[in-house]
């Protein structure tokens, strides 16, 4: 049983003193006529002076058992697995929780709220926050210009992390103060001795704000990642002639719209170049760029027009052999052409071409270079390879191939305003999907009417050879649904062993105008004999494979004018064994199907066939 507390003993001890004193009062008035008033006076004297006294020892132990607790929470709390961390540990644990150790713009909330956060905790962090000069070394420019320099001066020696920008949407509000405040903010952290411990830049800039050429004209010996950028477009203080001293230890090079004088820029030894709007006018500068660091691991181009030399004979071939990410987006085709001529690949982990403008034209000149890609078809391969799913979307004039890594997209082809059948000729010959060496177990397939030209349906057959085994297929053609349907209802004769082309389809959506039959026809031919139960019979000498049903059907684009009634419906459900069905039917409205069927205690095998 839990005694009481220390307090509420000393509340009620001197509850009853107070008592005893006023019962004493009264005592002391009503003896005053006594004969022998002055000694009961004197004992009544000593009675207050003893009961003072034992207030004042009541007020020592209140005070020694608080001091006791706190002595026993501090010898409790090392014996917690939180406080029992090693320092090197619980540093690496803030510095991911602070993401310090990034190169990134300025956070929401702040880098110095955050921290104040962790510091809030308790006081074994408060402690080791105040010691821990790395922990004080992010800079940003939403600080405080009067506190900035207490935070530099906590922080050390230790190497500094740069994060200056402002957010796009919110310039039109950018006043002089905000200019002013960001002045200061630079001049602050180029003082003398501050930019040779700058370990990580992220300055993204209005294009009025500053001497910014001066600031990054200088040497920055232990910089090893710089993005470097503009909030928006105007620049008018001309090329920024960037890093103009030591740059040996710079690994991560990223710039944004920036005019720079390439020309007087040397790079050597990086792992990362992302160059978005800017580059070198001159290919053959940009190669160079590349085989000064043959140990490149991600290059990312996006928005980069065409060079001044595009026209000139392909250059030689440079070796990237641990590239693991190349991403291209948005790029005019003279830029990037002679860039995948030139380059030679191991093992991709992610490969992303992207084109979304729509400018005619772009597809004829890539596509013209596509077949002289050879060199790469290994490595795209072995990129797809790793992928768990696979979403190929074609139409007439667009191409979208993506492969998932779990949530991370791994393989994206991605092309609007070409030639797409030639694209997909070239991926199909350079890549195939590996379903039984591969890690891929969902595949969906998008086909659209003008794929091959309106009507002409064999258009679909390659697609759906390449990819195979088709877990999802979706079509949006018009009256075009015949011949898929056909193809996925062939059986496949291997040795003694039958089964149905993409035995692992679980669903199934028509979007265009289709033929019921059609459907009906799909639905017998391939599950008629299983009834959707995936059993396995035998034919003679014959071993009958049959596919699992449908867990999803939708036939909204039926014909309205042909009746999807209730015997279509048993035998739909019948066949399929599908979990959900959804169609469409002229004469009826939504629902009506639920009211005829209220008595069906079944509600797992329901199928709704209202639109």
């Amino acid at each position: 049983m839990k005694g009481p507390s220390g307090h509420s003993v000393f509340e009620a001890t001197r509850t009853l003193l107070r008592s005893i004193h006023e019962e004493n009062k009264a005592i002391r008035e009503a003896t005053l006529d006594r004969p022998d008033v002055e000694s009961h006076q004197r004992f009544l004297e000593d009675a207050d002076n003893n009961l003072i006294a034992m207030e004042l020892t009541l007020e020592a132990v209140r005070h020694e058992l608080g001091s006791q607790i706190v002595a026993a929470r501090r010898k409790r709390n090392p014996l917690f697995p939180i406080f029992r961390l090693p320092p090197e540990l619980l540093l690496k644990i803030f510095h991911a929780a602070l993401d310090s150790h990034l190169t990134c713009g300025v956070t929401n909330p702040s880098y110095l709220g955050r921290l104040k956060t962790l510091a809030s905790v308790c006081s074994p962090w408060l402690t080791f926050v105040r010691s821990t000069p790395s922990l004080w070394a992010v800079l940003e420019s939403s600080c405080s210009i009067t506190f900035l320099p207490v935070v530099i001066r906590n922080s050390k020696s230790a190497l500094l992390n740069i994060r200056s920008d402002w957010d796009p949407h919110q310039l039109r509000s950018f006043t002089y103060r905000d200019k002013e405040h960001h002045r200061q903010f630079l001049q602050t952290i180029t003082e003398p001795g501050l930019t040779e411990r700058w370990s990580s830049v992220y300055i993204d800039l209005p294009h009025d704000t500053g001497p910014i050429k001066e600031l990054m004209e200088g040497s920055f010996p232990n910089l090893r990642s710089i993005y470097f950028g503009q909030a928006q477009s105007g620049w008018k203080q001309g090329p920024v002639k960037l890093l103009g001293g030591d740059t040996g230890r710079l690994r991560e090079f990223r710039v944004n719209s920036m005019p720079l004088q390439w020309d007087a820029i040397t790079l050597t030894g990086l792992r990362l170049l992302d160059l978005t709007g800017e580059a070198p006018n001159s290919s053959a500068k940009l190669l160079d760029l590349l085989a000064a660091s043959p140990s490149l691991e991600s290059l990312s181009l996006t928005g980069l027009p065409a060079p001044f030399d595009s026209g000139q004979e392909k250059l030689g071939a440079i070796d990237l052999l641990q590239l693991r990410e190349l991403f291209l987006m948005n790029n005019e085709a003279e830029s990037i052409i002679p860039l995948l001529q030139s380059i030679r690949l191991s093992t991709l982990a992610k490969f992303r071409i992207i084109h979304r403008r729509y400018n005619k034209g772009y597809g004829d000149e890539f596509v013209s270079v596509l077949e002289t890609l050879g060199h790469l078809n290994s490595s795209l391969q072995s990129t797809l390879k790793s992928a768990t799913t696979l979403h190929l979307a074609v139409d007439g004039e667009s191409i979208k191939c993506i492969a998932n890594r779990g949530h991370e997209v791994c393989f994206e082809v991605d092309l609007t305003k070409t030639r797409s059948t030639e694209v997909f000729k070239w991926m199909s010959k350079a890549i195939t999907p590996d379903f039984e060496g591969s890690q891929i177990r969902h595949t969906k397939l998008t086909l659209n009417s003008n794929w091959g030209g309106h009507g002409n349906q064999t258009a679909f057959l390659p697609v759906m050879e390449w990819l195979g085994n088709i877990t999802e297929l979706a079509l949006y053609a018009n009256y075009a649904s015949t011949v898929p349907l056909k193809w996925l209802s062939e059986r496949v004769v291997e040795g003694n062993e039958v089964r149905w082309r993409s035995p692992r389809l679980h669903k199934l959506l028509i979007f265009g105008s289709a033929y019921l039959q059609d459907v009906l026809d799909f639905a017998e031919e391939r599950y008629g004999g299983s009834r959707g139960n995936g059993t396995v019979t035998e034919d003679g000498d014959l071993r009958v494979y049959w596919p699992d049903g449908l867990e999803y059907l939708d036939i909204s684009g039926l014909n309205s004018d042909e009746d999807m009634d209730m015997h279509a419906e048993d035998e739909l459900r019948l066949l399929l064994g599908c979990h959900k069905v959804i169609g469409y039917d002229g004469r009826r409205e939504r629902g009506d199907y639920a009211d005829e069927d209220d008595d069906d205690d079944d509600d797992d095998d329901y199928i709704s066939l209202s639109y």
